[in-house]
């Protein structure tokens, strides 16, 4: 075998495996694409057609206090696995925990 014929079954081996790959992907995209028609449900199907500005969300003091048990079990867990104690100081603790408001 010579060089070319070396290179001749590489650069086919190549386009054949990349035009695999990507007639793969194109067939992805289109079941993806597929999706949109397979039915839900009616509930689902109607939630779906309503705009999601017309849903306003409003956020509770219950939702704000949920909020709030959620970043202390997080953050129980964080210093579990670095090996902290539960019952260190509130200065002791090398983590900061803050709020991030979302700009419009």
């Amino acid at each position: 075998m010579t060089i070319g014929e070396i290179l001749s079954k590489a650069a086919t081996n190549t386009l054949l495996g990349m035009g695999i790959v990507f007639a793969v992907l194109i067939l992805i995209s289109g079941i993806i694409y597929l999706f949109k028609y397979i039915p839900t449900g009616e509930g689902a199907a109607a939630a779906a057609k309503t705009p999601a500005a017309a849903k306003p969300s409003v956020k509770t003091e219950e939702d704000a206090g949920d909020d709030l048990q959620l970043i202390a079990v997080i953050t129980a867990a964080i210093m579990a696995s670095k090996g902290m104690t539960s019952g260190a100081e509130p200065g002791e603790c090398p983590y900061i925990v803050r709020t991030i408001k979302r700009r419009k």
